[in-house]
């Protein structure tokens, strides 16, 4: 199925103002339509499902700071507190020579130079005494219903009354079923394809799924947040209203930290400013997640509660234009700290977003470090 909607298919929202100069293609859940879950692996329910299809105006992001900038920056500069998401410049040794955009799909070289170069910049813009890297997910395809997560870590699913093949090498699944996870570095099946349907990966029960079932070792590195949680549940008390009043645990976090491999020609990433949207904005879905990291062999799944969402007028919606590898996207999935006060939980609801006039252009190339904080 393609993403491309012709413009009668379209419901033009006001024109751009000079807040926003730009506009996109997002799709919604439609009123009163409740989304049917999808049987692949770690996916969206159907593009059918998002028939509220919106032209949306799009504030530029830039220029982009760096962090000792941001915590200078003007009045209404997205911020994670607020916006839930941030942009700022963050250069890495993988962003100059010898290095090239060949060496961003070598595991080892973003083990050894990546991920710890992004964990203190994530410490550095939070506070977050800790920060465990549990994923890293490229992608490099264009969009299709069912992409290359779909068989992730040798996960093969029924399609067309048929077993799809896992087709992986045991060095690939040992990547896919360690920690962190390598999501999308299969050279049997490619990256993973961009998100166009307006979503957030956790709701607040599913981010409490994740630290118990996404993996054994975020299982044990989670384990004081885990043990308060048990603890307050077994008094009978609500962990959105109490935990983090309790002083039982500590504050923890997950964030998707974004960044293109070259610069983006198609299907940037939006973001929605968490303060803008409606409760009733949110609508819950259940995505089906593999334990990984148990066995092999095992094909055992987890529900995952995530957030899609209906469109409203008040919402703005924000991205970079043209965004460089050295400009980064810092996404708020969970924050404890902030569980009592917004539906979301300090996330924020996000997609790829379609620009008319680039639906020609190469695939965009971009990879996502799906890391816990802890403070």
């Amino acid at each position: 199925m393609s993403t491309t909607t012709t413009l009668s298919q379209v419901i033009s929202t006001a024109a751009p103002s000079s807040e926003t100069q730009w506009r996109g293609k997002l799709r919604f859940i439609p009123p009163g339509q409740t989304p049917t879950p999808s049987p692949h692996n770690f996916h969206l329910p159907a593009m059918a499902e998002f028939g509220d299809v919106r032209l949306q105006g799009l504030i530029d992001m830039r220029p982009v700071p760096t962090i000792a900038e941001l915590g200078n920056a003007k009045e209404g500069t997205a911020q994670l507190a607020t916006h839930g998401f941030t942009a700022i410049r963050h250069p890495t040794t993988m962003n100059s020579p010898p290095y090239s955009l060949t060496s961003w799909k070598d595991p080892k070289l973003l083990k050894q130079l990546y991920v710890p170069e992004t964990e203190e910049m994530v410490k550095q813009l939070t506070g977050a005494k800790t920060v465990i890297t549990e994923a890293l997910l490229l992608r490099s395809a264009i969009w299709s219903e069912a992409d290359a997560l779909a068989t992730h870590a040798g996960h093969g699913e029924e399609a067309g009354g048929e077993v799809k093949p896992a087709g992986k090498s045991q060095e690939a699944k040992e990547l896919e079923l360690g920690f962190p996870q390598f999501i999308g570095f299969s050279p049997e099946h490619g990256g993973a394809s961009p998100a166009p349907k307006v979503h957030l990966d956790y709701a607040p029960n599913g981010a409490r799924t994740h630290l118990r079932k996404y993996h054994p070792t975020m299982t044990a590195v989670a384990k004081p947040i885990i043990e308060a949680e048990e603890k307050l549940l077994a008094e009978g008390k609500s962990l959105r209203e109490e935990y983090a009043a309790s002083g039982l645990g500590p504050r923890w976090a997950l964030y998707s930290i974004w960044r293109p491999l070259k610069r983006v020609r198609r299907d940037p990433l939006a973001l929605g400013d968490a303060r803008t949207f409606l409760q009733s904005d949110y609508v819950p879905v259940i995505v089906k997640t593999p334990n990984l990291g148990v066995s092999e062999d095992s094909k055992e799944t987890h529900d995952t509660e995530s957030y899609l969402a209906r469109w409203s007028s008040g919402q703005k919606w924000y991205f970079i234009s043209e965004q460089e590898p050295e400009e980064v996207l810092v996404i708020g999935l969970f924050d404890s700290q902030r569980d009592k006060e917004t539906v979301a939980a300090g996330g924020t609801l996000h997609s790829s977003v379609d620009l008319e006039g680039t639906e020609n252009e190469e695939a965009r190339e971009s990879i996502e470090l799906r890391c816990l904080a802890i403070w």
